[in-house]
Formats: C-alpha cells, structure tokens, sequence
C-alpha cells in the first residue's frame, strides 16, 4: 500500500514546487501510461453503449413525432388552440417535452408550445422531404440535460400538408451512462493501483545506479576527483553509462592538469600583456596632453569639423580670432561662425570631397567694441586667412575638415599703409626736386618783380600787372611750401601737451564755420584725458583740417551733427573721433582718400591736406583711419601713444 500511495504523495509534493526524482518521474510516466491505456479503452466500451441507448432514445422518439403527426392530421382541417391544447397534453404524457411546433406545408407555424424558463430550440421548422433525427451528442449523454429534436411529416393520403417537430429531454441515458462510468473508474482505478506498485519495484532498480553517478558528477563538478568511485553493476546501458563515466572521470584529472599549467602560462602572458597596455596607455595620454598643449598654445585659430559641417573642436585662439564676429564652439555649423557663412561651408564642404587642401581669404564686417566699452562709430571690415584640409582617418577614410583661422586685417592695413608710404616716399622725392627746381625760378621771379615794382611809378599803368605777378608769385610760393612741408616737414618741436586744449584750440579756429551754421556740435571729451607728448602745432593743424572737411561733408545735409570724442584707455593710448552724417565717401575712394592729389570736393582741394595729416599721425606714433558709408556719414579716429613716438623725428 506504501508502493500505492507514492506517485499520489509525489504528485502532491510538485504541486508545492518541491524537486522530483528521476524516479519518481519514470513511477508516474508508467502510471500515466496504464491510465491512457485503461481510459482508452473504457471510453470506447461507454462510447459504444451509450451510442446504442441514444439510438434507441431516438426511435422511440420518432414514433412519437409520426404518431402525433397522424393525430394532428384531423386538427388541420380546422385548426384551433384548444385542440392543439389537448393534442400538446397527451404528448407531455408520454415524453418530457421540451418544445413542440406544428407548421403547415409552407413552413407557417400553426401552433406551438415551449416548456417555461427555456429558450427556443427550434430556431426554423424543417421541410416535408428533411425529417429530422438530431442527436445531442456524447457530451451532452453523460449529463442530466440531454436533449433529442425530431420531426415527421403530417400527410393526409398520399399529400404532405404539413409538419410536426419535437425537442424531448431524456434523464434514463444519463442516469445509465453515469452508472455505467462509475464502474468504468473503479475498474481503472484499481489497475493503476496495481501498475504503479509493479512500477515502483522495476524503476528503483534503474534509478539506483543512476543516483550513484550524479553523486559521482557533483563531486567532479566540485573538483573532487579523489571522492569519485565508480564500478559497473550490470552488463545493460546503465553499466556501460558507469564504465564510460569513469574513463571520462579520468580524462578530466589529465585535463586538469593541463589546464592548470596552460593558466600559469596565460596569467604570466596576461599580465605582461597588462604591463604593456599600461605603457602605451600612459604613452599615449603623454600625447594627447602634448598635442593637446599644443593645439591651445597655436597662436592661429585652429577649429575642425565633421563631414556635416558641425565644429568638433576649437582652441581659445580661434575665439581670439574670430572675435567680434561670434564665439565658436563644439556643435556650432561653419556657417554660422561668420556672417553669411554658407559659401565658407560651401568651400570647406568641396575639401572634404575633393580631399585637397584650399587656402582663401573673406572679408566681413562686424562693429568692434573699444577697451573701455565705448562702441565704434560704424562697422569696420575684417580680413580672415583661411587654410582647409581634409581630416583623414583610418584607412583613408574622410572624417572632416581642420580650419587654420588668422586675422589678417592688420596685415592689410599694414601693407596698404606700407603701399602709401611708398607712394608717399616717391612723391616726396619728387616733389623735393621740383621745389628745388621751382624754388630757384620762382624766387628770382619774386626779386625781379619787386625790383621792378620799385622802379616803376606808382601811376604808372604797369602797376597793377606787376603787383598780380608778385601776389600770384607769392601764391606759388606758398603752395611750394606745402610741397617742402610734405616731402620734408619742418623741426619737430615735441612736449607735453594738453589734448583737451588742443581739441579746444582747433575748435576755436572753426568757431566761425560753426557759428555761421546750423551744425550741432556734440563734445564728449574725457575730463581727465591728461597729457600727451606731440608737436601741437602740427597736431592742431591735423585737428583742424579733419573739423573743415566735415564742416564741408555737412553741407546741404538736414540735420547736420558734428561728433567730437576724445578718451584714454588702459593701454596709455588716446582716441580721437571726429564723426558726421554727411555725405559719406563711396567706399571705392576709401582706399586712395590719404593719397596725395586725391580729392573728393570737385577743384575746391588740393588733395594735400589729408596725406599731410596721415603723416603727421604717422611722425607721432599713431594711426589715422576712416570709416564711411553713403548717405550715412564719414568717421576719422586718431589713435594715439600718450608718451609720443618710440623715437621722436628731427
């Protein structure tokens, strides 16, 4: 009985999630097996009695549905409830009605009557030539609700004139097949019994040996061989699994050995292989901060790119160099690292694909901030010297673009300035031998004329010719001393001067030219401006030439204004800005606006003054500019050394 209870006791311990043993697995398989075997046959034994009993329940029902139709055959002459009434009650008499229908030969239904609580089983009548016998199925025998649906026609002669169809329930074939299954059980059950007792006593002899080898593989899985022992207890599979076990048993102890000798040998490797990775590591850290080094102290603004035009890297100097336009960073487009930027990526773009290098300059305007925040009058062009080339990397393969950014401006400035000094130089050199030769006609001229000024009467008709040739000659003369002027300025007389008197001291010269118009003037001079080393008198006469010019750029103007600044920085320098809104100067004249002879106001200049004033800025150390736009105005500032020129000229 302990036998018996076992595959019951097991079934109920893995239900809990409690570990199986193979044998109890191989127990309960056998019992299975017996089970289906004993289920098989007893469902085709019950399948075969219970289909007999539910033809025999359906015959009988039949008879009943053509002995009704016969009797109904009267009832359709002259149909009424209380007739079918009766008909209906004789038939709840002999069978367990659940619906009854009669209809007519087209199908009308002339009377029926359904059990109460039920719904309708006879969804449509059936036909004279489709008599119906439908059974409810094994399923449905086996319980207490089985129902039977019938049909036969009602004939009056040899006519069809109409049809009966009958819904029955049965409870003997459930009662029978419930007995007849009870016993079924009782019989499999008792022969499961006896299997798995039988099944018990042959498994163990097969789990046994079975149990000693997963003793014997957790020990080799441990890698405790010593523990293991394995002899063969049978000539079957199981013994031959044991001998086999213990070859493997001890191919794994040589294996072993092996393997320990083979990880001594990869650990020394290992570790050597550690050591080197951690050289060349610490190497390469050593030139990444090398390069790294590098790339921030290069004084050009280095940036890259990837194939998307987004900046990848950028140094602090490219920030230097491209101050004022923007401030570049990693994710930023080339685009937009200066104004219209699209043909600046539309170029790097073409490295990337041509993968040859390109060098190029462009020019942008931007408006510059002074040291001490005072923005600039206008905007002022810059030049940027652009080298691309192609960023390569493993395998050739393009990963982008690496952009060397240099200011240039002053570069340019400073070759233009070298270009005017040149052309100032030649000038100088010309204008010195004409006034050495002009000088000598010229002044004998003036002797002669006054010689002959003193000889003639002063009634004399000749008179007034000779004084025009002396004024005219004296006129020439003045003008060969703006020449000598020019090409060798007189002593220089430096000291310390006051800039604001200086500024003041011009202004005075044009008070007349202010008072006589309608310019507003605007003064902003620093209170504290100091002094200045310099040749006032030549730093006046720049003063006041820049002040006549703007005084004549403001003519005709609406509102003309006259901008006067002068300030110091921290870097010992002054700034003067004389700034209009007048006309403006095309921007094709800026470049040739300080050359000699060159003049914008139609014959009434010389085109001297202002070559003269760029060289007197340039004598003191400084530089004159100009900035100017059409319809906008003209802006010249003067910077200037506070302690004068590094070498003070003769």
């Amino acid at each position: 009985m302990k036998l018996s209870l076992r595959p019951w006791l097991t079934a109920m311990a893995w239900l809990r999630g409690a570990p199986i043993s193979l044998g109890t697995k191989l127990v309960v398989l056998m019992s299975g097996v017996i089970c289906l075997v004993l289920l098989g046959q007893t469902l085709v034994w019950l399948s075969s009695e219970i289909t007999d009993m539910d033809q025999h329940v359906l015959s009988d029902g039949t008879i009943v549905a053509q002995s009704v139709a016969t009797s109904a055959v009267a009832l359709l002459e002259n149909p009424t409830e209380r007739a079918f009434g009766l008909l209906f009650d004789r038939l709840d008499k002999t069978v367990d009605v659940v619906e009854v229908v009669v209809s007519d030969r087209a199908g009308k239904v002339l009377a029926s009557r359904k059990r109460p609580g039920r719904e309708p089983q006879i969804t449509q009548p059936f036909g004279a030539f489709r008599t119906p016998r439908r059974s409810p199925g094994l399923a449905a025998l086996v319980g207490d609700d089985a129902m039977y649906e019938v049909g036969a026609p009602i004939a009056r002669g040899s006519e069809i004139v109409g049809n009966i169809n009958l819904v029955f329930r049965s409870t003997v074939l459930a009662e029978k097949s419930f007995h007849l299954t009870a016993v079924a059980l009782a019989m499999a059950l008792l022969w499961m019994l006896v299997g798995s007792a039988l099944a018990s006593v042959y498994v163990r002899r097969i789990t046994n040996p079975l149990a000693q080898l997963g003793k014997a593989a957790e020990a080799v899985a441990e890698g405790k061989f010593d523990q293991v022992a394995i002899a063969p207890t049978s000539r079957d599979e199981i013994g031959q699994l044991q001998y086999r076990f213990g070859q493997l048993v001890d191919a794994l102890k040589e294996q072993r050995a092996a393997n320990a000798d083979l990880l001594d040998k990869l650990q020394l490797q290992s570790a050597r292989l550690r050591q080197r990775v951690d050289d060349v590591t610490a190497e390469l850290r050593e030139t990444a901060r090398y390069l790294e080094s590098v790339f921030r102290a290069m004084e050009e603004g280095v940036l890259t790119c990837d194939l998307a035009g987004e900046v990848v890297q950028v140094n602090q100097s490219a920030s230097r160099q491209l101050a004022g336009l923007s401030k570049p960073e990693p994710g930023m487009h080339l685009a937009q690292i200066v104004p219209e930027g699209e043909p600046l990526w539309r170029t790097v773009e073409e490295v990337i694909h041509t993968r040859k290098g390109r060098k190029f300059e462009i020019s942008r305007m931007y408006d510059p901030s002074t040291g001490d925040g005072e923005q600039a009058s206008g905007p002022t062009q810059r030049q940027l010297a652009i080298h691309a080339y192609p960023l390569l990397g493993q395998g050739n393969r393009s990963l982008g673009a690496v952009l060397i950014v240099t200011d240039v401006t002053a570069d340019r400035m400073l070759e233009e300035r070298l270009r005017r000094h040149d052309r100032l130089v030649s000038l100088g050199t010309i204008a010195a031998g004409l006034a050495h030769e002009l000088g000598n006609v010229m002044h004998a001229i003036q002797g002669f004329a006054g010689l002959l000024a003193r000889a003639t009467p002063a009634d004399d008709d000749r008179t007034p010719d000779i004084a025009a040739i002396r004024s005219e000659n004296q006129r020439g003369v003045q003008i060969l001393d703006r020449f000598l002027q020019f090409a060798r300025p007189g002593h220089n007389r430096f000291g310390d001067e006051s800039l604001a008197d200086l500024l003041q001291e011009a202004l005075g010269m044009c008070g007349y030219r202010l008072r006589s118009s309608t310019v507003q003037l605007d003064e902003n001079i620093q209170a504290d401006l100091g002094a200045i080393r310099c040749d006032g008198r030549q730093l006046v006469q720049v003063l006041v030439n820049l002040l006549l010019n703007a005084l004549d750029a403001l003519d005709g103007v609406p509102h003309p204004t006259l901008r006067v600044s002068a300030h110091r920085d921290a870097n010992q320098r002054a700034r003067v800005v004389i700034a209009d809104n007048g006309c403006g100067i095309p921007r094709e004249n800026l470049d040739r606006i300080f050359d000699p002879f060159f003049s914008t106001k139609e014959g009434k200049g010389t085109g001297l003054g202002l070559s003269i004033a760029h060289q007197i800025i340039a004598l003191h150390g400084g530089q004159l500019s100009v900035e100017s736009q059409l319809g906008v105005g003209t802006t010249f500032t003067i910077d200037l050394p506070l302690d004068g020129p590094k070498q003070e000229a003769p």
